[in-house]
């Protein structure tokens, strides 16, 4: 039994030996060779212009190949040998190939190539101004709108659309950024506008009482009766507003021909036009507007100043209150006119000489005829520092003009009739009689009237 179990051991080994002698005689199989993924740079993405793309492969010797069309590159695809220029949205995709090895899986990269917006540009340089601008913006790529933003804060597009030239009023930082669809938005342009505006002279009028309306021989009958008035504390002009103020604030000059200067009285101006300009030389000074028109106060949102008589504009309410510029109430204007005096009671403002303060059609003349205006301040100044408040232009009141409105004139800060076509004017002018430079001398124009010697001085509530 042992002989037996001896016998099948070295059977066993035997066939062992003979097995591994039979393995290691059979061949190695080969090794699997695979060629890298290719790499592309940038890897895809959105851009806002053409890009180059690279694509490499760590593979030694390898070729590649791409497809631009989103299918799958094979051995016959094109070659890369050089950047490619992408420029419009798709797909590339590469494989690596080298003889005898196993092909690279296929690397892509999607690219969305949108068009960027052209920045904004500006139709004039930003700088140091000493009156109103106007700014235009355009933008070169077709089809763009323009946001814009001047509060400091980038635009976007829900920032307000400019459809139209900009007026700069005061101090102000423009930025703009302009948006198309499917486009990426241009960058931000930029401007910065400092406007520094000479200032109005105003005199100050203490409050106080007068007798208002003539008390001489020789008047009108809308000049009487006489009442007396009492009036809280007030600012009114040195001068009556110059060609120079006026266009600073309104962007034009309407002066022409009767005496045209910076530092002439503006005249050729409607009762209207005398409104929009307070309301705008107050918003440049961060006052706050006086007057309103189709609840705003805002002349932006008034419209075009009207040609004609015109109902919305004659429905204009005064805010008292406000420290803004208006015209003065026709008591105000006496009283300045006057001194804030009865005593002396004199004809003209300043002295009963009227060549003295006043430029008018007998000591304004050329060979016997009047000429036109004067720079303001040329003549003597009456008691309380005011010029020209006879003579040289006639001036706009606020009120409504009535004949009789003395006899129903309220006793405290009077603003006039509650209702008549007419609009108070006082003071003659350059071509006027001596009788019109009178203190208490009054008429009423229509608020769309304009001459070439009409115009205003400014006034402020006292604060």
């Amino acid at each position: 039994m042992i002989r037996v179990k001896i016998v099948v051991f070295i059977v066993l080994a035997l066939t062992l030996i003979c097995l591994a002698s039979s393995c290691s005689d059979s061949p190695t199989p080969p090794v699997v060779k695979i060629v890298a993924a290719p790499q592309l740079t940038p890897g895809g993405g959105t851009f806002g212009s053409a890009q180059m793309v690279s694509i490499s492969c760590a593979t030694e010797g390898a070729l590649i190949r791409y497809t631009r069309d989103g299918s799958e590159p094979t051995e016959s695809s094109r070659l890369y040998s050089t950047p490619l220029v992408v420029n419009l949205t798709g797909m590339i995709k590469a494989r690596a190939f080298l003889e005898g090895w196993t092909p690279s899986a296929t690397a892509g990269a999607g690219f969305t190539i949108y068009e960027k917006v052209a920045a904004p540009e500006f139709s004039s340089s930003g700088g140091v101004f000493s009156s109103i601008q106007t700014v235009s913006l355009s933008c070169a790529t077709d089809g763009a709108e323009i946001r814009y933003t001047t509060d400091g804060r980038k635009p976007t597009i829900n920032s307000a659309l400019y459809s139209a030239p900009l007026t700069i009023l005061n101090s102000t930082t423009i930025l703009a950024v302009a948006f198309k669809e499917n486009c990426i938005p241009s960058s931000t342009s930029s401007i910065t506008y400092q406007i520094n505006y000479k200032p109005i002279q105003m005199i100050a009028v203490s409050g106080g009482s007068y007798i208002m309306g003539n008390r001489q021989s020789d008047y009108y009958s809308n000049e009487v009766p006489t009442h007396n008035v009492n009036l809280n504390p007030f600012y009114i002009g040195k001068y009556e507003l110059t060609q120079g103020e006026y266009a600073a604030v309104m962007g034009s000059n309407p002066a022409s021909v009767y005496g045209v200067g910076e530092n002439y009285p503006v005249y050729n101006v409607s009762w209207y036009e005398a409104l929009k300009f307070c309301n705008l030389r107050s918003k440049a000074e961060g006052l706050e507007p006086v007057y309103m028109i189709n609840d705003s106060y805002d002349p932006a949102e008034w419209g075009s100043v009207p040609e004609l008589n015109n109902d919305l504009w004659n429905s204009v309410t005064c805010n008292w209150a406000a420290g803004g510029y208006r015209l003065p109430t026709e008591a105000e204007w006496e009283y300045a006119a006057r001194g804030a005096s009865n005593e002396p009671d004199l004809i003209y403002s300043g002295s009963n000489m009227i060549n003295g303060v006043a430029w008018y059609s007998l000591n304004d003349t050329n060979g016997g005829y009047p000429t036109g205006t004067k720079p303001v301040g040329v003549k003597v100044m009456n008691g309380i520092g005011t010029h020209d408040m006879s003579g040289n232009v006639t001036e706009w009141c606020w009120d409504r003009f009535s004949d009789v409105y003395y006899s129903i004139s309220p006793g405290n800060n009077p603003h006039g009739p509650a209702s008549g076509d007419k609009r108070t004017t006082r003071n003659s002018a350059w071509n006027g009689w001596s009788g019109g430079c009178r203190v208490t001398y009054r008429y009423g124009s229509f608020p769309d009237f304009k001459s070439f010697s009409t115009g205003f001085r400014v006034c402020r509530s006292g604060l």
